[in-house]
């Protein structure tokens, strides 16, 4: 089973065909004969591939049912770490305070492995940092601190290019390179294809004098067009995969007669998901090219955003999950909800699924490690 897990993750980071495959079936079996050791590890690495390789649709499957399966056996490290990938998951999807609330609940327990909270300290610093947030790069360089004794690129990387943003984010190009240069002191051969993308994307983001330090083979689409020199067509499958901020960067890079229209639409999603650096640098681009009169207007006092639960559940359903954390039946929810009994089992039973929970029970032993799935769901900003 050890073997058959190893095989597939090793196929599916080198994008070698019948990965996936390999991966469904080692969990199916693990699942089949009760080795929960070796389920929790197949979720974690193919959720991990999800999330990297950005299939969301399998990612939100798989770390749905793994969190659920690590919970349901008390498999604490699984558990935190497939949270630290949900955190990296809502990031990507530009569900900013969704991705900090989860990151700080996975930090916040104790006794974790540091290989284990690393990815969701990341995900809190790099989240932080784009919404210009106190202490975002305070925990970028922790998780740098931390990520460095490992010797693992894994560890290190994703720590370094968010810290190279951040500098890129402030025009301090000369610390983004230095972030990007310390990269070349550990061993890249095995850096995954959407990793190579970003290194390479970033490289010649902040005006590297060098080649990058790697073998550039076929990068994903987003990736490759950007370094075409094609960042309007980058930027709009980054939109198609469904990562907003990514989308964002990319229009930034559009030069030339589409750069008014380009950075207007970067603005927009920007101010939509609270990524404030990036908004108040594309402000800057933007007076430079005397191109700030066809800017967006600037939001003013808060930003009034929505939040959605973490796991989907609508303002209905959060209510009935309230009412089931607190014990009551479907019987006394319908009477405190005034709804009928029927409209309630429907809605327990579609919490239920959204929690990938058998019963009651299960959903409870979710709260107990994941408390912040109780933060009521804001209405729809206006």
């Amino acid at each position: 089973m050890h073997a058959l897990n190893n095989v597939g993750t090793a196929m599916l980071f080198d994008s070698r065909p019948g990965g996936r495959e390999v991966m469904e079936e080692g969990l199916a079996l693990a699942l089949q004969h009760g080795f929960h050791d070796h389920a929790a590890r197949a979720y974690t690495n193919f959720a991990e591939h999800a999330v990297v390789s950005k299939d969301f649709e399998l990612a939100e499957r798989l770390l749905a049912e793994g969190i659920a399966f690590a919970a349901r056996h008390d498999l604490d490290s699984s558990t935190q770490y497939l949270l630290g990938r949900q955190a990296q998951l809502r990031m990507e999807q530009g569900r900013l305070r969704e991705a900090e609330t989860i990151a700080q609940g996975v930090i916040a327990m104790e006794r974790l492995p540091v290989v284990m909270h690393l990815p969701a300290l990341t995900v809190l610093g790099r989240v932080r940092m784009r919404m210009n947030l106190p202490d975002g790069e305070r925990a970028l360089l922790r998780a740098l601190d931390e990520g460095l004794p490992t010797g693992e690129p894994q560890r290190i990387f994703p720590v370094r290019i968010a810290l190279a943003e951040a500098a890129w984010l402030k025009e301090d190009l000369d610390a983004a390179r230095q972030q990007l240069t310390a990269l070349t002191t550990i061993d890249l051969t095995g850096l995954r294809a959407w990793d190579l993308g970003e290194l390479a994307a970033w490289w010649r983001r902040s005006l590297m004098p060098s080649d990058v330090p790697a073998r550039l083979g076929e990068l994903p689409a987003p990736w490759a067009l950007e370094l075409a020199g094609q960042p309007a067509r980058a930027a709009a499958e980054w939109t198609r995969l469904g990562l907003p901020y990514e989308a964002g960067i990319a229009s930034m890079q559009v030069a030339g007669a589409d750069a008014g229209a380009a950075l207007g639409q970067a603005i927009a999603t920007f101010e939509t998901i609270e990524a404030r650096q990036a908004a108040a640098l594309a402000r800057r681009l933007a007076q430079r090219l005397g191109l700030a009169e066809e800017m967006p207007k600037s939001r003013r006092g808060p930003y009034a955003t929505s939040r959605q639960h973490p796991l989907g559940l609508t303002q209905s359903e959060h209510q009935v999950l309230q009412l089931i954390a607190d014990g009551k039946s479907n019987k006394d929810i319908a009477r405190h909800l005034s709804r009928s009994p029927r409209t309630i089992e429907h809605q327990v039973s579609a919490v239920l699924g959204k929690f990938s929970a058998a019963n009651r029970i299960e959903v409870m032993l979710r709260l107990r490690t994941e408390p912040w799935l109780l933060t009521p769901v804001e209405a729809e900003a206006l």
